[in-house]
């Protein structure tokens, strides 16, 4: 039994006239009454009798056309949500951001202005695009995992922020900076305070040793962070320990408080933006402080136009913070 001698079945059950069936079937009369006396040797039953020059349902006919009907019916259903689904799901863009989200979810939202339509999934792990498909991954070459085929690599320093004021200067830090919240001090207290004016003493574009800053307070990303990680290891190499005055599982409040100038931190050089009025940005002069970011599309989501669309989009963004 098929589907499409059920769909043969109810159109003669409705119009009972095997000629008027078949020409809205397109199809020849012989075929359809061919088709009709085959699904009856099947079920073993008669479904239509003569009636003058016509034919007529009969008791079971009738019986088995209110039963099919609905199920054919589901049928259609089922088949016309499945598109739509197929539909909106392939116009999900799904992104894996492991770093460089700045530009990530400035580059969304731009998209969005222009396509209203477009709809994101956005989840930040190193595992995420290997548990649950994704149409595109930004992330930091670790060494940890193959390089996806076709991927996009951008390269950048990794800067040393420092403040552009002495202590004085410098707006007053909340209680999480102080190791003595009580008398309001900067971590390390006056010690700190001669790093940080030794690490200004450079000019701008010249670059800073990180024994310059070896007393000063370091705001950090907490966590297994790439970025951290990557800083940490080198600096240990180097015979060298950052002092590490404050430190936060969020990039967002880590980039402000650096850009505020409320203590000396590593920034990547175009991933990251600009920094605020209250630091700026130097090269460190040892060597091994650099990373590149990794963004492909993965092809693990399906096809999926919106997302093709959107990454040739995110890639400008990022040549643009490139000046490529």
């Amino acid at each position: 039994m098929e589907l499409l001698q059920l769909r043969y079945f109810l159109e003669v059950a409705e119009s009972e006239h095997v000629t008027h069936s078949a020409q809205k079937l397109r199809v020849s009369q012989p075929s359809l009454t061919q088709a009709i006396s085959r699904l009856e040797r099947e079920l073993g039953v008669q479904l239509f009798e003569p009636e003058g020059r016509g034919i007529r349902l009969t008791e079971a006919g009738r019986f088995y056309s209110k039963r099919i009907a609905k199920a054919v019916g589901e049928i259609d259903s089922a088949t016309s949500e499945l598109a739509r689904f197929d539909e909106e799901r392939s116009s999900i863009v799904r992104i894996n951001v492991v770093s460089a989200s700045n530009i990530v979810v400035d580059a969304v939202a731009e998209w969005r202005t222009q396509h209203p339509a477009a709809k994101f999934q956005i989840v930040s792990s190193e595992t995420a695009s290997k548990i649950k498909p994704c149409d595109i991954e930004v992330r930091m070459q670790t060494g940890k995992t193959p390089e996806a085929k076709g991927a996009r690599l951008f390269k950048e320093r990794i800067m040393l922020a420092v403040p552009t004021t002495n202590g004085d200067e410098t707006e007053e830090p909340d209680a999480g900076f102080r190791d003595n919240p009580g008398k309001g001090e900067r971590p390390g207290g006056e010690e700190r305070d001669i790093a940080a004016s030794d690490a200004l003493a450079n000019g701008p574009g010249e670059a800073i040793s990180l024994a310059q800053v070896q007393n000063s307070g370091f705001i950090m990303l907490a966590g297994s962070r790439n970025i951290s990680n990557l800083c940490l290891s080198q600096c240990a190499k180097l015979g060298f320990r950052p002092t590490i005055a404050f430190e936060s599982d969020n990039p967002s409040v880590v980039r402000k408080m650096i850009g505020l100038g409320l203590g000396v931190g590593f920034w990547p050089e175009h991933s990251w933006g600009e920094l605020g009025a209250g630091a700026r940005l130097a090269p460190i002069l040892e060597p091994g402080f650099v990373r590149t970011i990794e963004v492909a599309r993965t092809r693990h989501g399906g096809s999926n136009e919106q997302a093709d669309g959107f990454y040739s989009f995110l890639l400008q963004r990022f040549e643009a913070r490139w000046n490529i």
